[in-house]
């Protein structure tokens, strides 16, 4: 497997962890590894042993203790650690010597030792083997290391629960997490965004199949297009879609709520208002005054949305939403205040369509692209992100993987919401990777003059990624009775 790292060697320190030869279930004390730039301290309390390594000033330091196991089977890594770094933002990567990536995750603040357990389980055969834990970002202290069985209590603790963030829920949504989670590393479910229903008909065409999900965008409901005469017709598709099979996902380019720029301009017209150039809209005053008329107008347009959402909600279906999208980019205007000020504003929006609305019907995927954009795991039940490697470039985006799986304290299900190439849907499978889904983007991605268009997945790939038994088409999803 192809190795990957997102951070340089430079801000990572690596550890490299075994438990003692012989035993599967033994504590790994701190002084009983082998050291390489890191250190042995013993000024905070509550450590076990003799000490514990500290990574707060250490660069590219690393550990060496080989573990093996008497059996085939899953195991579990446990950590014994202190992470004081309340406002900063600390993370563990964890793979094999040989590159094998297991996961990444956010460290939750704690000023004493205290354990959490790696959020996967690993497979190892028999005998010795090697294990790697990178520390992104410093300031956080590893006491000890244990290596245990995987039994079905810790397997719930290190696996995405398929329980939603939503407590409203209903049966449907909480079908399609458990589907969801049962198929994570099993198959990856194919998704294509529309712009017209051709997007994905031409796929039919060519491989014979449909795509599972079919990606739709509420940007044509947002108030301030349709008062440019804008009219939204995607949550009609999207309930023929269901009909046949299909499964949604939704995204809202939103059109700012006031003060376009509308000028004749390359993306400066009234119809490009979701873009942070387009418009003058300052949703910071909006946060900092609920009785504010930029308030009130963020509030008028999440309820214009909601209203499309409860459609789609009286005909039961369930909705993989993923609003505010990419906005660590800073291309999009709710993306242009910085981190802490989008946050605040994911969480007005969930707020108000969880405990306002009480929609029912949302399974809520988090895409700012940046662990230090995420809102809490209260509030999220998917990780994603959006890649466009390029032309006719297949890959399998372990780094991407890896940085969505570091904004998260649990387990979480990842996906790749916005592609341009397909993935290599057949490495995906070698590996079992953890992406749930793919949602390749519409127009010249897919399509060109009413045929497919081979200009970023051509044919050939496309018909072998559809036809691979990783891919899970339309016809193979089977939920709420399709």
């Amino acid at each position: 497997m192809k190795k990957f790292f997102l951070f340089s060697l430079a801000a990572a320190s690596i550890l490299f962890i075994t438990a003692c030869s012989g035993s599967a279930d033994k504590l790994v004390e701190a002084e009983k590894m082998e050291l390489h730039g890191a250190k042995l301290l013993t000024e905070n309390p509550g450590f076990t042993g003799k000490g514990y390594v500290s990574f707060a000033s250490h660069i590219n330091g690393y550990i060496e203790v080989p573990f093996s196991v008497k059996e085939d089977g899953q195991y579990a890594v446990m950590l014994n650690f202190a992470n004081t770094t309340k406002d900063d933002w600390s993370a563990v990567r964890v793979e094999f010597d040989d590159g094998k990536y297991l996961c990444s995750q956010r460290l939750p603040y704690s000023e004493d030792f205290s354990s959490i357990y790696v959020n996967a389980p690993m497979e190892v055969e028999k005998g010795k083997h090697t294990l790697k834990i990178i520390a992104i970002n410093r300031g956080w202290m590893l006491d000890s290391v244990k290596v245990s069985p995987v039994t079905p209590e810790i397997l719930a603790k290190i696996t995405p629960s398929v329980e939603p963030v939503s407590k409203n829920a209903s049966p449907a949504v909480k079908e399609l997490m458990q589907y969801l989670v049962s198929m994570r590393g099993k198959g990856i479910i194919s998704g294509q965004q529309i712009s017209t229903m051709l997007d994905v008909d031409v796929i039919n065409e060519a491989t014979g199949k449909y795509p599972a999900i079919l990606g739709i965008d509420m940007i044509d409901y947002s108030p301030s297009r349709v008062e440019h005469g804008a009219r939204g017709n995607v949550v009609r598709k999207a309930k023929v879609w269901v009909k046949n099979g299909g499964l949604i996902t939704c995204a809202w380019h939103w059109n700012a709520p006031a003060q376009l720029v509308d000028e004749d301009r390359p993306e400066m017209h009234w119809y490009d208002g979701f873009r942070t150039k387009a418009t003058k809209f300052d949703f910071t005053k909006a946060l900092k005054d609920h009785n504010s008329e930029e308030y009130q107008l963020i509030i008028r347009d999440i309820d214009a949305i909601a209203v499309q959402l409860k459609s789609l909600q009286d005909s039961n279906i369930p909705i993989l939403w993923r609003p505010l999208h990419e906005a660590s980019g800073g291309w999009f205007w709710w993306g242009s205040k910085g981190a802490s000020n989008y946050i605040e504003l994911y969480k007005i929006l969930f707020d108000r369509l969880e405990n306002y609305h009480k929609l029912n019907n949302l399974i809520w995927v988090w895409n700012a692209q940046n662990p230090e954009w995420y809102p809490g795991d209260e509030y999220v039940d998917v990780v994603s992100y959006d890649t466009y490697p390029g032309k006719r470039v297949y890959g399998t985006f372990h780094d991407y993987l890896q940085l969505v799986q570091t904004a998260s304290t649990l387990p979480k299900l990842c996906a790749l919401s916005e592609n341009g190439p397909l993935p290599d849907v057949v490495k995906l499978g070698q590996e079992k990777s953890p992406w749930s889904w793919f949602c390749t983007w519409c127009g010249e991605f897919v399509e060109q003059g009413g045929s497919y268009s081979e200009e970023y997945t051509d044919l050939a790939s496309l018909k072998t990624f559809y036809n691979d038994e990783y891919l899970i088409t339309r016809d193979e999803i089977n939920l709420g009775g399709n």
